[in-house]
């Protein structure tokens, strides 16, 4: 039995890695076929972070960077596609990073150690199966448990996610959404918070690798 349920398990992560591999590839793929499509009335629109417009070869160069994700709009005449940034930088002032732990301390009922780094995993409703991937990934055991680092796993207010793996903590006030996830964004985000206010994120499909190499980057 216990064979059984390892087998399963690896062949449970084998076929997501092997599937979030070739996902934006697929993805490309199916866009393409939806913007050249049999209906030949339907144009494309294709637009820049900053809403200009572009060509198809700079939208799908700029989506291969990783840097972006796009949403797309089909309509009886067009299809609208933009560019939208997935990795940032930036720094809460002191009163917003106090702000930001006392409301923390309330949401997940512990002391945070403002000398070490905080990094909250963010997860939608619609993203049940990819937050008990992120639950169980060998990539994230590291940097959850080492000692610099104070880990969370939290959802969105209103969703209620149990895991033997992790607590999951609901963003009751709606603190790290609108802090750093107000833009849903699916398949899971994740944020570097460090003891001087600089933070990092990743929206969407977070890499389990760049967030452990960010959040240990001055250690």
């Amino acid at each position: 039995m216990k064979m059984k349920v390892q087998n399963s398990a690896y062949r449970s992560a084998f076929f997501y890695i092997h599937t979030m591999k070739y996902k934006l590839l697929i993805l490309s793929f199916f866009f393409t076929c939806i913007v050249f499509s049999q209906n030949e009335d339907r144009k494309a629109y294709m637009y820049d972070e900053n809403g200009t417009a572009i060509d198809e070869k700079t939208f799908f160069e700029k989506l291969r960077s990783g840097i972006y994700y796009k949403r797309a709009v089909v309509n009886d005449t067009a299809v609208l596609a933009k560019l939208y940034v997935r990795k940032f930088e930036g720094k809460l002032d002191a009163s917003s990073y106090k702000k930001f732990v006392s409301y923390l301390e309330k949401t997940v009922k512990t002391k945070i150690d403002t000398t070490k780094i905080v990094v909250i995993y963010f997860f939608y409703e619609n993203d049940k199966r990819v937050a008990r991937h992120y639950a169980t990934t060998k990539r994230l055991e590291a940097l959850n448990n080492n000692d610099d680092v104070q880990a969370f796993y939290m959802t969105e207010k209103g969703f209620c996610f149990k895991n033997r793996k992790h607590v999951f903590y609901e963003d009751i006030f709606n603190l790290a959404k609108q802090t750093f996830f107000e833009t849903n964004v699916c398949c899971g985000s994740a944020v570097i918070l460090k003891p001087d206010g600089t933070y990092y994120k990743e929206l969407g499909e977070f890499s389990a690798t760049n967030i452990s190499e960010k959040a240990l980057s001055d250690r």
